[in-house]
């Protein structure tokens, strides 16, 4: 009997124990359910039910970039007309042939020239003093250029080499010649050297080996 007692109370003893068991087994997974909805964070936002169709419209700041998008560079020969054109080469081309002549055109008059001062030291430096200058004085005149315009430089060079050529003519002795070819190679210098430059910007790079298009 006492068997019987000590099992009959054992067993309400192990049943506490395994409802004290659950019990203590639900608190603590309810502490730690209410320990995860505290770490978790209380300011997140749903997303709209149009998040969708949010992401797949374009964006109107790349339409706007594009509407103010620069227009493509015209070519610089698209601008005149053959008639302009041509007028344009036409007064480069005699501006160029008047500084290559003054190298060339002096060489048959120099013994002449030399005779006439009676200087015959100064007989190689009537050709010497321009081509001196005309080298010297050409990448001058191209940086001025790109400071103050092609035109208004070009018309400086031609007027400092008219003044050459007066003071050339008007020459009493050798070294008023001498120097008087110094003042036209610089004038000349200027002159070949703005006419290649008015020339590459008359006309594009496709062009520049061409004749002039037709208008």
């Amino acid at each position: 009997m006492a068997v019987d007692e000590e099992k009959l109370g054992a067993v309400p003893d192990r049943e506490l124990g395994q409802d004290g068991a659950a019990t203590n087994a639900s608190v603590s997974s309810s502490d730690r359910t209410a320990h995860d909805d505290d770490n978790q964070p209380n300011d997140v936002t749903p997303l709209p039910s149009n998040a969708a169709a949010l992401v797949s419209e374009p964006v109107p700041v790349l339409d706007a970039a594009v509407a103010v998008a620069p227009p493509a560079a015209q070519a610089p020969e698209e601008g005149r007309t053959r008639l302009q054109t041509t007028l344009i080469i036409a007064a480069l081309a005699s501006g160029m042939f008047l500084a290559a002549l003054d190298v060339t055109i002096v060489t048959v008059a120099i013994p002449t020239i030399a005779e006439e001062f009676n200087s015959p030291s100064g007989y190689t430096w009537i050709g010497s003093a321009y081509l001196l200058a005309n080298a010297a004085a050409a990448p001058m005149w191209g940086k001025i250029s790109d400071i103050w315009g092609r035109k208004p430089i070009l018309l400086i060079s031609v007027a400092v080499f008219w003044v050459g050529s007066l003071l050339s003519a008007v020459s009493v002795n050798m070294g008023m010649l001498i120097a008087s070819r110094a003042i036209q190679g610089v004038g000349g210098g200027g002159i070949m050297i703005l006419v290649n430059i008015c020339i590459s910007d008359l006309f594009s790079m496709r062009k520049r080996g061409k004749s002039p298009p037709p208008h």
